[in-house]
């Protein structure tokens, strides 16, 4: 199949260079035309743009920044989603999503969350991308949204009662059986009321707030659309090409309001050793999370506030990356399951609530994960790491554990 495109996009080339006598083309000019031609391919292949579906049901996990956690972990919360999206119209569909989290807490039991969500999504291009012929009736699209959401939760926690707002999205298909969703939007919060000592000590400062945050859903996908026999695996994860090096820049994961904000920035620089599975790994992450609580003595308002900067550097070895390789799995390039050692600098500041933790912190210990990549120009990193501070005088335990789940952009 792969020859037959290739020779019908040759064909069309020839095809256009012969109806424009006057006009000459380089060698080069025309491999570029094939090229772009394989692309597009590869994009319709991928995304299934021209594969009509109007229902699809999605299993997966949303990723959102967290509240009152520590930055230091670098953790975001994440919530399993169960969904159902039905296309009212070629550019209009309506979403319900049920979402849930939770953990055991020896101090106070089981603390978990349920979330109703319903959205109205406005695919503002899809109209004329059908129009066009680039696209048929499906779920791969930009969209503006509508949002709903309900909260129940077995004990207080930074999530809200109530919230409303409006997004702006790009969802993509792929494979027969993929989804992923990034998301920004801006939020009406309504927060629940002071039920308990404990909820008055810890709760938010104000009933009713504002919100600016991100989110990213990845999900396994079913629906009414007709299966490919093969899917273009490498199509998507690159796993042919030799790749030496990358710069990786993490997507922004943020919350803003006036009772709580989390912002996390990451950037990064990969470089293979020549033609082994061992690669030198070098990445900057900037945290900042705030905070309002109630002093437990005298009741009153304070803001606690932290912000860290971790920087590190990792050898990086793909451990069954040659076995892959052997297999026609894979290509000798920045993808798999790696192992290897660890070195962090920390610095951390905080007003108070986290005052536990080292100002200071240099490491070495261990990284692990898995990092693959992703389309024409991403990458996801799931990783983690665990060092052990070299620093005297310092008056925390000198353990730092770190585990990002992240998805981002790589050149």
């Amino acid at each position: 199949m792969r020859i037959a495109g290739f020779i019908i996009s040759l064909m069309l080339c020839c095809q256009s260079l012969s109806a424009q006598d006057s006009t000459h083309f380089s060698y080069s000019e025309v491999t570029d035309m094939l090229v772009k031609q394989r692309f597009i391919d590869r994009y319709e292949n991928v995304f299934m743009t021209k594969v009509p579906t109007r229902h699809m049901v999605k299993i997966g996990a949303e990723f959102a920044a967290s509240g009152y956690l520590d930055p230091a972990y670098g953790r975001q919360s994440l919530l399993l989603n169960v969904g159902y999206e039905v296309k009212l119209l070629p550019s209009f569909s309506l979403g319900l999503n049920f979402k849930a989290n939770g953990g055991y807490s020896s101090a106070l039991g089981w603390e978990g969350v349920l979330v109703a969500n319903m959205q109205g999504r406005w695919y503002f291009d899809m109209n004329q991308r059908i129009a066009k012929g680039k696209s048929a009736n499906n779920f791969s699209g930009n969209y503006l949204a509508v949002v709903g959401e309900r909260y129940w939760q077995s004990y207080l926690s930074t999530y809200p009662k109530l919230k409303t707002g409006i997004e702006f999205g790009m969802q993509r298909r792929f494979f027969n059986n993929g989804a992923i969703d990034f998301a920004a939007g801006v939020y009406y919060m309504r927060y629940a009321e002071i039920h308990t000592s404990w909820e008055y000590v810890s709760g938010n400062n104000k009933i009713n707030d504002f919100e600016i945050s991100t989110r990213t859903m990845l999900s396994f996908a079913f629906g009414d659309w007709k299966r490919k026999s093969t899917s273009p695996a490498c199509d998507v994860f690159r796993c042919d090409e030799f790749v030496s090096s990358q710069w990786k820049f993490l997507w922004p994961v943020i919350r803003i309001s006036s009772n709580i904000s989390n912002i996390s920035l990451g950037a990064g620089y990969e470089k293979k050793l020549g033609k082994s599975p061992f690669s030198v790994n070098a990445q900057i992450f900037a945290d900042y999370n705030s905070f309002i609580y109630r002093n437990f003595y005298d009741f009153s308002l304070s803001r606690s506030e932290s912000a860290q900067l971790q920087t590190f550097a990792q050898m990086r070895y793909f451990f069954l990356q040659k076995k892959r390789i052997r297999r026609g799995r894979g290509g000798n390039n920045l993808s798999g399951l790696f192992i290897g050692p660890h070195a962090d600098y920390v610095l951390y500041t905080t007003t108070g609530y986290y005052s536990n933790r080292n100002t200071k912190h240099f490491g070495v210990g261990f990284t692990y994960g898995y990092q693959k990549a992703l389309f024409k120009n991403g990458y996801i990193d799931i990783s983690g790491a665990q060092s052990f501070d070299v620093l005297p005088n310092q008056k925390g335990d000198g353990r730092l554990s770190t585990f990002r789940v992240g998805f981002g952009l790589s050149i």
